[in-house]
């Protein structure tokens, strides 16, 4: 088949900025994509992933400056999936997000109701067509502009860490559409997710500044490359009775008990009915299931973030204020720039503590633990302009300082490695506060190597 994009020796690098001194990311990279084919780039956080995918699609010098040499021959239009989807929502409902493109391009009414319909179809999210998407969740809104690439039909789809989020199902109907569809597709990650193997034709493995390629995912070479690179999880995917053994664990020591706990939103048809759920003292519990099942939701209310609608939040033993639970808790949200609000990484760090009214040399000396356990590359540059795995290393490490009694982390392994995000788990266990943990997460392997006791909501 044709070559659809030919990527030859291209260099790039950005400029330098106070406190980030800029590095090239690539060096003579070169590359190609058949037509029609679906090809699978891993490279480790910080390889520049994102900043290649924004080369190909014109976006990367052109809005953010930089050195870029070689040559870029597409042959077709591209459509992109940022890394973060919230870069790209800004329509008030989900119907509008897929029309909007479509109605600046000028196309009949008709013509964008059927592709409308179509793109809805295709991704299984016809009943969020009229939502807005602010009340999505991360996993329902990378569906949402998958759609949005459906309706709009380029001939090159770039997909930025795009399927993490989604949950097993919804993942697997999206790679089996996307297999099917004739299009050239393009799918860019950190992880080595087994899934892919199933669906994808070339792989991509970018190590020591240069690409390695692979025809034969199951290939002894291939497994090798991806292991050595620290791209995938070392253990057995849990059954059907581990995730129920573990489910039904006895809790020894809990900190936190919900019971009988009901929460809707207004003006929305969503609901959400916990009869039973805790976190163990000094344990960590992973909560799975389907996008928009409400597994944020319930995060929320342990965070003090929402209250329930009626029944019970108890902390060692009390029934509490949503207040208390704020007080006490440390929560990672999906999108780490909801938090992110200072001019340098070392503010971000120093904001907490400085709150505490600590002396400044015990603040000092706290900060540059965090750097040095979180890997911190940059303490003075504006969080802006660090990677988007970076600014999720940097928000760890904020509340990781703030040594709560319990600690959320709501689907932070998208943007960096499964190496580091199992070192994030691990720098709070050992934390002085011993807090309980809990993670939310579609990846059930990582779940089962990683938590203590597994709650399962809505079905896998």
């Amino acid at each position: 088949m044709p070559a659809i994009l030919s990527v030859k020796n291209i260099s790039f690098q950005y400029p330098s900025y106070p406190g980030l001194e800029s590095r090239a990311l690539f060096k003579d990279l070169s590359f190609s994509l058949e037509k029609g084919s679906m090809t699978l780039l891993l490279a480790l956080p910080g390889a520049g992933k994102t900043t290649l995918s924004r080369i190909l699609t014109g976006l990367v010098p052109a809005y953010t400056g930089g050195e870029l040499t070689g040559e870029i021959e597409n042959k077709g239009s591209t459509g992109i999936v940022f890394q973060n989807p919230d870069e790209q929502l800004f329509c008030s409902t989900a119907e509008k997000e897929v029309v909007f493109p479509l109605e600046a391009a000028g196309l009949p009414r008709e013509e964008i109701g059927r592709r409308a319909d179509l793109a809805f179809q295709k991704t299984g999210i016809e009943y969020l067509r009229f939502k807005k998407p602010v009340h999505l969740s991360g996993g329902e809104k990378r569906r949402l502009l998958i759609s949005v690439l459906c309706a709009t039909d380029p001939d090159l789809w770039i997909l930025d860490e795009t399927l993490e989020e989604i949950d097993i199902r919804g993942r697997e109907e999206i790679l089996s559409f996307l297999r099917t569809s004739g299009k050239t597709i393009l799918i860019l990650t950190a992880k080595m997710l087994d899934v892919y193997k199933k669906y994808a034709d070339s792989f991509f493995v970018y190590e020591g500044g240069s690409l390695r390629q692979f025809t034969d995912g199951s290939s002894r070479e291939f497994e090798d490359a991806v292991r050595a690179g620290g791209f995938c999880l070392e253990g057995a995917m849990p059954d059907e009775a581990t995730i129920k053994a573990m489910e039904a664990a006895a809790l020894q020591n809990p900190v936190l008990k919900v019971e009988d706990m009901h929460f809707s939103y207004p003006d929305s048809d969503f609901s959400l009915n916990i009869e039973n759920f805790a976190l163990e003292q000094g344990k960590t519990t992973a909560v799975i299931g389907t996008n928009g099942c409400g597994k944020s939701t319930l995060s929320h209310i342990i965070a003090g973030l929402l209250e329930p609608s009626s029944g019970k939040v108890m902390l060692e033993g009390k029934e509490v204020s949503a207040e208390k639970l704020n007080r006490n808790c440390s929560y990672l949200f999906q999108n780490p720039d909801y938090q992110l609000f200072l001019p340098t990484a070392r503010a971000e760090l120093e904001y907490g503590l400085k709150l505490q009214k600590l002396p400044q040399d015990q603040i000092d000396e706290k900060v540059k633990e965090a750097i040095k356990v979180f890997g911190i590359e940059h303490p003075e540059a504006p969080p802006v302009l660090m990677s988007y795995g970076q600014r999720k290393k940097l928000q760890a490490a904020i509340y990781w300082l703030l040594e709560k009694k319990i600690v959320i982390i709501d689907e932070a392994d998208s943007g960096i490695s499964s190496l580091e995000y199992r070192q994030i788990i691990d720098a709070f266990r050992q934390s002085t506060a011993d807090p309980a943990i809990l993670i939310i997460t579609h990846d059930i392997q990582l779940a089962a190597l990683e938590a203590d006791n597994i709650f399962r909501m809505g079905a896998l």
